[in-house]
């Protein structure tokens, strides 16, 4: 899977590369984990030193065979907005998965259905 990290206005510290691997992209990973899926994460900063609420978290994720995801999610600052960022795509990802799943399954028995890898 390729991770694209940037920031907009503002600059993407270690610490915070970290933050976004640690709480977005290993959460992540479990739906995009082929090679050809990708992430692309953006944290802006709107208003620049003027203040408020205008840190930004803009992800976009493509996998094979699956539509474009994207997310984007504002808060006062970057962790808040991360944080509901992946818990916005959770949900997606998740329900976009299960629909795959349900459809390739769909009229199959029960003990064969458990046996059909997801995609």
């Amino acid at each position: 899977m390729k991770v694209l990290m940037r920031g907009v206005h503002l600059t993407l510290t270690e610490s915070l590369r970290d933050y976004l691997q640690e709480h977005l992209v290993r959460h992540i990973e479990r739906y995009a984990d082929d090679e050809a899926a990708e992430i692309d994460i953006s944290l802006v900063d709107i208003n620049g030193p003027k203040g408020g609420v205008d840190k930004e978290c803009r992800v976009t994720v493509r996998m094979p065979n699956f539509a474009s995801v994207h997310v984007t999610e504002r808060a006062e600052t970057l962790f808040p907005a991360i944080d509901a960022a992946r818990d916005r795509l959770e949900r997606t990802l998740r329900k976009a998965v299960d629909k795959r799943r349900d459809v390739h399954t769909d009229g199959l028995p029960d003990d064969v259905a458990a046996n059909v890898p997801s995609y």
